[in-house]
């Protein structure tokens, strides 16, 4: 079960509309003063309504579906009004689901004994959960749902003029980092965000970074397999002045580290580099990339600086093609978003929530501010002393505008395929960039994540792998292995929607999941808990497995084999293209993990410099307006790696952050 996390109060802390360091908040202080009087009737005569309820006094239990599984919610009633409501089982998503299940949505059906309160955007599913279960709840107490129905009265709409320094549009880990990034420099810093709770996509991430770490990388043993990816790298034909002089970079440290007869793993920055960039193709900016790459480590101590924890060992993430991921120790992405939040916390920083920004407010060709509505109805002008930061995301929740950019001959039809995306990721900064004159590239670069719920298309929910890429085996419908596991994600997502039903299996075996009762999802759901609802197979032999699948034992047993013979071996590769053979399969009990691919990143976004400054078409520099993470273009290319959308996220809005608050609408020289 999850307990309340702490971000739930944190988020609650920076609620609040702080004047200190703002000006023009005395509009804002009035008009959450005439609200908290409306809000105050509507309660007086929400509850006189009530009183007509009647209940049996006591605690009453009811379960409901949410969005990764059951949710059952305890609710205390007096005779006359609900006066507790508590959570005993969930596993929802953290920090996504925590205002709909453990404050605000629950909260606000006490204080107004109401159900016809507002969800909480972009956690409906989770929202809708608690409504059922409270309504099922006043059933079993004797009360009738229908008379907590009664719409609550709203307050006029008010027009709110903020100033800051700084204003981020877009509250995920790139808006996030840039905020803490700004007032690490001096500025006040406003953010607004389009749902209900900060973290967007980075919260429901695998929680996986990448970057050098000889410290780390000295407990990784060399394997031929691993070595061949870097003499292939390194054999190529350059493409370009810039390629050539990577890849002389790479052979010399390459060379030196075989001259030292070290057998740990190899890595460097100039390597994260190059394998980056040719996994993407060769279409991003090497100097985007390079930007990156070489800001990752230092980004990551940032993040510790601020209290972030990684687990001790480093492995291959799903896609990352090497031995570089550092694994979040909290679920999916919430302890990125944790750090943030608790140094925002005491800082001069505003969150505007449930507040899609609709427009950059452009002055002399200048950014200048934002213009923004929240949900009700409050329309927002907010100046920026210094500058305006995009960090929106991408477009991968928008299967409509996927379709439009489709073009580049990769991917069949996705208009019918699930996201892993929260519903917010809409392309809304994009199109707000674009109306400010902004450049765009390489839209047409579309991911899909292989390793998704064939259920919801989350990529965190079911996702059950100790070792990552070491660790499991890729199994279809009809018990054949298809592809190499630790291969780039789009070769796997192609060569598994030509699979039966676009489904497959990840396999593990009891040598990679050692302690199945203390084993949790990406999503901090118990594998126990999996089991029960169907979402991984297991049987204690092989062959008990095959069974329950519906897979020829001899079939499959002989192709896991083989497999374990190449890890003997130390093989560089065998006949699906894997690389990576470190951890045999033999002893049960055994897993088998239904997936399928799913939308998941778009590569393609506002161009930018390596200050994180937006361009137009000309090339020039929109003054005052900078961007970071997903919403930007020409880092990624073709093929992003796993592992690296959150340096890209954290590393460029750290910069964005930096340069906005220092250097406002300045030139930055390059």
């Amino acid at each position: 079960m999850k307990k309340r996390r702490g971000l739930a109060l944190l988020l609650a802390a920076v609620l609040a509309f702080t004047a200190a360091g703002c000006s023009g908040n005395t509009q804002a202080t009035e008009a959450q003063t005439q609200e908290t009087g409306t809000e105050q009737a509507a309660e007086t005569e929400n509850t006189s309504q009530a009183a007509s309820n009647h209940y049996t006094a006591g605690s009453y239990e009811a379960s409901t579906s949410g969005h990764n599984g059951t949710v059952t919610i305890r609710t205390t009633f007096s005779e006359d009004a609900i006066t507790d409501i508590e959570v005993v089982t969930s596993y929802e998503s953290a920090g996504v689901s925590d205002k709909a299940l453990y404050t605000e949505l629950p909260e606000s059906i006490i204080a107004n004994q109401s159900l016809a309160v507002d969800t909480i955007a972009g956690a409906t599913i989770s929202s809708n959960a608690m409504l059922r279960a409270v309504a099922d709840c006043v059933e079993q107490a004797g009360g009738d749902p229908e008379l907590l129905q009664v719409e609550l009265e709203k307050p006029e709409p008010q027009e709110i003029t903020l100033t800051a320094d700084v204003v981020i549009v877009g509250g995920g880990g790139a808006g996030l980092s840039a905020a803490v990034s700004a007032t690490d420099n001096g500025a006040s810093v406003i953010i607004v965000e389009k749902e209900g709770y900060v973290g967007g996509n980075t919260m429901v991430s695998g929680g996986i970074y990448n970057c050098p770490d000889p410290e780390m990388q000295q407990k990784v043993e060399m394997t031929d397999g691993v070595a061949a990816l870097i003499e292939d790298a390194l054999a190529e034909e350059p493409v370009s002045e810039e390629h050539a002089a990577l890849q002389a970079a790479v052979q010399e440290e390459w060379d030196e580290y075989k001259a030292s007869g070290a057998t740990y793993l190899f890595d460097s920055v100039n390597w994260f580099t190059l394998q980056t960039w040719n996994g993407g193709d060769k279409v991003g900016d090497l100097e985007l990339i390079s930007t990156m790459t070489s800001h990752a480590y230092e980004t990551l101590q940032w993040l510790v600086s601020m209290g972030y924890e990684y687990k001790p060992d480093i492995v291959q993430g799903a896609g990352s093609l090497y031995q570089r991921t550092h694994s979040s120790v909290e679920h999916a992405g919430i302890g990125f978003i944790n750090c943030f939040t608790e140094t925002l916390a005491d800082r001069d920083a505003q969150i505007l929530y449930n507040t899609p920004a609709s427009e950059i407010i452009m002055e002399d060709g200048e950014a200048v501010g934002i213009k923004a509505e929240d949900r009700d109805g409050n329309t927002y002008t907010i100046r920026a002393n210094q500058g305006v930061i995009l960090a929106t995301g991408g477009f991968a929740g928008n299967l409509e505008m996927v379709q439009q950019y489709n073009t580049s001959g990769k991917w069949p039809d996705l208009s019918e395929l699930k996201s892993t995306n929260l519903p917010g990721m809409t392309g809304d900064g994009i199109n707000m960039a674009v109306a400010a004159g902004a450049a765009l590239r390489d839209m047409d670069q579309i991911q899909l994540l292989q390793t998704t719920s064939p259920k919801t298309g989350n990529c965190t929910f079911g996702y059950v792998a100790p070792l990552e890429a070491a660790g499991y085996l890729f199994f279809n419908s009809e018990g054949e292995r298809f592809i190499g596991e630790d291969g780039r994600r789009d070769d796997i997502s192609l060569a598994a929607l030509a699979q039966t039903d676009a489904l497959f299996y990840m396999v593990e075996s009891g040598d990679v999941i050692t302690d199945p009762d203390n084993t949790y999802d990406l999503s901090g759901v118990p594998l126990t808990e999996l089991i029960k609802s169907g979402d991984v197979i297991v049987g204690d032999t092989l062959e008990e497995l095959c069974q329950q699948v519906g897979w020829d034992y001899e079939t499959v047993q002989a192709q896991i084999d083989e497999y374990n013979a190449n890890v003997d071996n130390n093989a560089v590769s065998d006949e699906y293209g894997r690389a990576l053979f470190s951890v045999k399969q033999e002893n049960g009990p055994w897993y088998a993990i239904p997936r399928t691919p799913s939308v998941h990143h778009t590569m393609g976004g506002v161009v930018i410099n390596t200050s994180a400054q937006v361009l137009n078409e000309a090339g020039e520099v929109i003054p005052g307006l900078y961007a970071a993470g997903e919403v930007t273009g020409g880092i990624h290319g073709g093929n992003r790696l796993g592992g690296n959308a959150i340096v890209d996220c954290l590393v460029f809005g750290q910069i964005a952050g930096e340069n906005c608050a220092v250097y406002g609408k300045e030139a930055i020289a390059e």
